[in-house]
């Protein structure tokens, strides 16, 4: 389950950071392969941190290549840690498409956790639900969010407190650290739902805003600026220290 392992996680490496394997070939030097890239990254940084999320993006658009070296990064996450690992793929469809996703991420490539859209309702996200844990998009920390996102989010909000009570520790939501005036509100709101949090790094957001949610489930997400970094240890322990102060302190 991943809230067990993120906790267990959380509390023996002391730290709330997660990072992310957004894994930009374009971007990647020095190294022959995505996986080797992500292998240095898990090397250097999981005793820092309380688990990873991969970005499916980065893989998907390499074709089968790319999805192999995704089925190969989780293998090596898994069998070098014990860390949870979230998959960025922000999936919403109808129940039986939803359901083929949860099948395809939960019992093929075994992630601990999938960050799911709730446009579409219940139907969507209850697959997820019933084969592991999922975060649900509330507030994200796009620049676009006032099309539709700020409109809804207080129904999202209600919909997975609701979804929570049925499926206990399986739902969370996502908030962008860079939604600060709205973070206070949510978190009165949120009962026991776990957060992840983007934002934080190459977003600029304020990473004080993790004051307001002492005591709860809390993941923070940095990719580019960690896993880009001329030294990844250094900034991966730079970055655990900061949300360390605001959330532990």
């Amino acid at each position: 389950m991943f809230i067990k392992k993120y906790r267990k996680a959380r509390d023996k490496n002391a730290s709330i950071l997660v990072v992310g394997l957004d894994s930009d070939v374009e971007r990647i030097k020095g190294f022959d392969s995505v996986l080797e890239f992500n292998e240095h990254i898990v090397k250097e940084t999981a005793d820092l941190v309380c688990g990873y999320k991969i970005n499916i993006a980065f893989y998907e658009k390499l074709g089968w290549k790319g999805y192999k070296e995704l089925e190969e990064t989780i293998e090596l996450i898994k069998n070098e840690t014990d860390l949870p690992i979230i998959l960025d793929a922000k999936r919403g469809d109808i129940g039986n498409t939803a359901r083929a996703y949860a099948e395809a991420y939960f019992d093929r490539l075994g992630v601990d956790s999938v960050t799911v859209n709730p446009y579409m309702g219940r139907d969507s996200i209850i697959p997820f639900l019933e084969k592991g844990h999922a975060f649900i998009l509330l507030l994200t920390s796009n620049k676009s969010i006032g099309d539709v996102e700020l409109h809804v989010y207080p129904k999202v909000l209600e919909l997975a407190r609701e979804l929570e009570k049925r499926y206990p520790s399986k739902v969370g939501i996502v908030v962008g650290a860079t939604r600060e005036e709205y973070v206070s509100e949510i978190s009165k709101r949120s009962g026991d739902l776990s957060w992840l949090i983007p934002g934080i790094g190459a977003q600029g957001g304020n990473p004080e805003i993790l004051r307001e949610l002492k005591g709860k489930d809390v993941v923070v997400n940095v990719s580019r600026a960690i896993i880009f970094a001329d030294n990844v240890r250094k900034t991966a322990e730079e970055f655990r220290e900061l949300l360390a102060r605001q959330y532990f302190d």
